[in-house]
């Protein structure tokens, strides 16, 4: 259950917030990669090695293309941005 408040929080209260709820993200496997005093860049997964599907496409003759379109469009980061208002509630988008 969530509790929505009118009651603004001070800056310091939005900054530590912002660094637990960045901190249970880490734990499910997300990381770092900007951040501002109220708002942070997610990312999860990795980029695909492009230079290998390369290789192993020509090894193969083009079959491989399959697999590293796949590996592209569905595989790879997702970026999420996490914000805390001046309210405190915290938005994962």
């Amino acid at each position: 259950m969530s509790t929505v408040t009118t009651e603004k929080l001070s800056p310091d209260e939005r900054k530590a917030l912002l660094a637990h709820v960045i901190s249970n993200r880490v734990h499910e496997g997300w990381r770092v990669e900007s951040q501002s005093d109220y708002q942070a860049v997610m990312v999860r997964g990795h980029r695909p090695n492009h230079i290998l599907h390369l290789i192993l496409s020509i090894i193969t003759l083009g079959v491989w293309l399959i697999v590293w379109l796949l590996v592209a469009a569905w595989g790879g980061e997702k970026r999420r941005t996490l914000t805390v208002d001046e309210y405190g509630n915290n938005l994962f988008q």
